[in-house]
């Protein structure tokens, strides 16, 4: 990986959902990690240590309150300082917002959102890093 870029993992099980949001992250400067399920997420944050995780809720096999609450929370975890934003559909009650923001989750967008708003919100935890300056001679 690229030392000076600024690394997102997506852990989503839909295919479209994180190629759209990974295309829009890519355009804006930010590498792009892809995960399918909770349990692969997990392992790449850990392996590979992203500097932000979108993460869905609604996920086989570990959702993503499962996995956020393991990154935070796992005995000698690698991944307890890597922020998680849930990145979802569902609309969450202000209890469930309390929770996410109790288990360390430090954002909430939704799929819904357009793509500036996206990127902004992601932009304000992850800035990402300043564009490689051009050289130009004559």
């Amino acid at each position: 990986m690229d030392s000076l870029a600024k690394h997102v993992l997506i852990v989503d099980d839909d295919p479209t959902t994180r190629m759209l949001f990974g295309a829009l992250l890519a355009r804006a400067g930010y590498e792009v990690l892809y995960a399918k399920d909770g349990n692969d997420g997990r392992e790449m944050a850990r392996r590979l240590l992203p500097d932000l995780i979108l993460l869905d809720l609604n996920m086989p096999i570990m959702d993503g309150w499962e996995t956020a609450d393991r990154l935070k929370n796992e005995p000698d975890s690698t991944t307890k300082q890597i922020p998680i934003a849930f990145l979802s559909s569902e609309d969450l009650s202000i209890e469930a917002q309390k929770a996410a923001k109790e288990l360390g989750v430090v954002d909430y967008l939704q799929k819904g959102m357009s793509n500036e708003d996206f990127i902004a919100r992601v932009k304000k935890i992850l800035p990402p890093p300043p564009a490689t300056p051009t050289l130009v001679t004559n």
